[in-house]
């Protein structure tokens, strides 16, 4: 059997994104490969959630990780790899010991050098990048690393009218944003019924329970498993998530959406969302300013909600515009790719 090797990291500090897309990518090639994932000194509940996915778990030490990680590298295997601290000189060394190097990227920074590079962030061509002539681009939601229960676009039906608002803000969410997502419903309609999913890295879980109290209709979930989501968002009436891979999910499922820029990296996949109006509103707080917003967040979030609830005619069009890009197909380009890398 072929020989995948995925290298990414997760914690507290830098959440979830880079193992998640990893393990969606899995998702979708398993029963043709057998499957590894080296990740830094992995917490309890992440080396659970890669086994129960069906990749054995190498953890890696912090202070050796490169040398590690590059020891255990066999000449039959393709290398994943997913982060921002694999420059060229690391990736010229993986690539000399595997059979084949694919690069997660969504950075855009720096020369590549790997065999394979996937952006799933729209609004990309080559030429935004420097890389080796031979390398190979995937690019777009085409090439979505959504789990495969995200991608059944004819089979979600249409939004419920009455359902909750879900609220995801990602595996980590260092700021506590969820709880200035919920004051910013609260204001709107303290009486509205939410979801909030929370990561396993969430900062403060009691603040969030405390504001029961202001949110009566408020169900607090946490760690939900892939089939969980799907119907979560199957429920919802919108959602509200961060400019991450939550938000392509979302548009695969066909549900309106708010997006939240969290971190500088998301700012591509966040201008995408915008030009190509595939959410009601994409709010850019830490990226349009480094000077105080004129509006706070939760202000931006209210305006958002209420335009959602008066303006059906823009709910309509993101929901047409994200049936355009999210075909269901990305499995089956990724396998193709990955028979072609693996000949």
């Amino acid at each position: 059997m072929h020989q995948l090797f995925f290298r990414a990291d997760g914690n507290a500090q830098i959440g979830l994104g880079h193992v998640m897309r990893c393990l969606a990518l899995a998702d979708i090639l398993k029963g043709a490969f057998s499957m590894r994932f080296a990740i830094v000194e992995p917490t309890a509940d992440v080396r659970t959630l890669i086994e129960n996915a069906g990749l054995s778990v190498i953890a890696l030490s912090t202070f050796a990780q490169q040398a590690d990680f590059l020891a255990q590298i066999e000449p039959t295997e393709i290398a994943v790899l997913d982060g921002y601290s694999f420059d060229e000189a690391f990736q010229q060394s993986v690539r000399d010991r595997a059979k084949k190097l694919v690069f997660i990227d969504d950075l855009v920074t720096g020369h590549q050098v790997a065999d394979v590079i996937i952006n799933h962030a729209g609004g990309l061509t080559e030429t935004d990048y420097d890389a080796s002539p031979e390398t190979q681009f995937y690019l777009g939601p085409h090439y979505a690393l959504l789990r495969p229960e995200f991608l059944n676009p004819p089979g979600f039906g249409e939004p419920p009218v009455d359902g909750p608002i879900f609220v995801s803000l990602g595996g980590a969410d260092p700021h506590n944003t969820s709880l200035t997502v919920l004051e910013a419903i609260r204001q709107v309609d303290a009486t509205l019924p939410v979801h909030l999913v929370l990561g396993p890295f969430h900062p403060n879980r009691p603040a969030i329970e405390a504001f029961k109290n202001q949110l009566p209709n408020l169900t607090i979930f946490q760690n939900l498993t892939t089939s969980q989501m799907v119907s979560q968002l199957q429920q919802c009436s919108l959602a509200i998530t961060a400019c991450s891979t939550i938000s392509y999910e979302v548009c695969a499922v066909n549900r309106p959406l708010i997006a939240i820029v969290t971190a500088d990296n998301q700012a591509r996949l966040a201008q995408f969302l915008s030009d190509e109006k595939l959410a009601l509103s994409v709010n850019f707080p830490t990226l349009l300013t480094r000077l105080r917003p004129v509006l706070a967040l939760d202000q931006l979030l209210k305006f958002a909600i209420q335009s959602f609830q008066f303006s059906p005619e823009n709910t309509a069009e993101t929901l047409v515009n994200q049936r355009r890009f999210f075909d269901g197909r990305s499995p089956e380009r990724f396998r193709v790719l990955f028979r072609q890398l693996s000949a």
